[in-house]
């Protein structure tokens, strides 16, 4: 029988004592960029970045603080831009002195040779960078000319400087057909490189880039001409027990926007509480609404429950409340991606799961209730319990 390996122990067992091991923090939401596809709504001029509320240095210095006397061990700055704080090396330097695995999301636009060499003085492990595609589709995407040549003068500039490079490339009908050329770049110039199918609708709700997103018939295609884009099927993948977690939002992850919001992921951004006004270790250990949800589980998923593809399924909570405003219900993006990884071709296109597999069971009335009967995505301050 297999062992797990360290990194999988470790996750379990910060899953069982809700421990935070990996935070993300989101220094700001202001970007040069307008990608076509992001589901801020500040980059696409729906909202203005509250530029001016945005923690100072020291408010974020005295929360990673807490987070480190938490047991957090991993730390990832993102926004927005990241870079355009001017004290990002500072903030990197502070968390790495606190002894986190510091890593920076970032477009890579505005880096240079000097501020490349800082971040790694400053203890920055590995930067993941936004790639696109081809320079043509790169631009396009990004709304920006010359934002190919700048994210890949940054990996460079990086690397020389001795900070691992990653690229995350979200998968849409505008540059699925680049992923081979994309893989073959990011080998190149000895980069990992992450491909994503999920494009999720925006924080307020809005859904006008889902008409980027691929169709289940132009993923399964993809997975067949690419079949690294998605993740390799265990040898042994086994059925969740219904006492199984939902997933590690707000167990062993948790994220913070720019003004001091805790939500329990960065994926499901509903406020928990304000770390200028409560220390995270109060909001983590009492806060109500986490208590309930670390209480759900997998049995209490009303249409998923009896699903086939469950052992092979990666259901984000967030994407099923913003796609279909319920935590607790099935997805498009989590049902494609399950059927194509059990070696079958991909979904009806039809919202919610149209699985083959699926056995019909009545609802748990204790997801409704615990739940708090989530309301639609355009505002997600009900979905979670109060």
């Amino acid at each position: 029988m297999n062992r797990p390996g360290p990194a999988a122990r470790l996750n379990e067992l910060t899953l069982a004592h809700n421990i935070p091991a990996a935070l993300t923090i989101e220094l700001t939401r202001r970007c040069p960029l307008s990608c076509a596809h992001c589901y801020l709504p500040e980059t696409r001029g729906r909202s203005a970045p509250a530029g001016g509320r945005e923690l100072t240095a020291g408010q974020w210095k005295r929360i990673l603080g807490q987070f480190a006397r938490a047991g957090a061990i991993q730390l990832a700055f993102t926004g927005g831009e990241p870079l355009l704080r001017p004290d990002l090396e500072e903030l990197c330097a502070c968390a790495s002195g606190l002894r986190f695995d510091v890593r920076v999301y970032s477009s890579g636009s505005g880096l240079d040779r000097s501020r490349a060499g800082a971040l790694k003085s400053a203890g920055v492990s590995s930067f993941e960078l936004s790639l696109y595609g081809r320079p043509v589709t790169h631009d396009a995407v990004t709304g920006r000319a010359g934002s190919f040549l700048a994210v890949m003068s940054a990996a460079k500039l990086l690397k020389k400087a001795g900070i691992a490079v990653a690229f995350k490339t979200p998968l849409m009908k505008g540059n699925v057909r680049d992923a081979a050329w994309l893989l073959a770049l990011a080998k190149t110039h000895g980069c990992r490189i992450y491909f994503d199918p999920v494009i999720s609708p925006a924080n307020d709700g809005d859904r006008s880039n889902l008409r980027f997103r691929l169709s289940g018939r132009a993923l399964s295609a993809a997975v067949r001409t690419i079949p690294s884009l998605l993740p390799r099927l265990p040898s042994q993948a086994r059925k969740p027990a219904p006492s199984d977690f939902l997933c590690g939002a707000g167990r062993n992850v948790a994220a913070v926007d720019p003004y001091g919001n805790l939500s329990p992921c960065l994926q499901l951004p509903i406020k928990i509480g304000n770390l200028l006004r409560t220390p995270f270790t109060t909001l983590w250990r009492s806060s109500p609404r986490l208590r309930k949800w670390r209480e759900l589980n997998i049995g209490d998923l009303p249409e998923c429950g009896g699903c086939g593809l469950l052992p092979v399924c990666s259901r984000c909570p967030g994407i099923s409340l913003l796609e279909r405003g319920d935590v607790m219900s099935s997805n498009v993006p989590a049902c494609h991606m399950a059927a194509i990884m059990a070696g079958g071709p991909a979904l009806s296109e039809a919202g919610g799961c149209q699985s083959p597999f699926n056995v019909p069971r009545k609802a748990s009335m204790r997801s409704v209730t615990a739940c708090g009967g989530c309301a639609p995505s355009t505002s997600r301050k009900s979905a979670l319990p109060r």
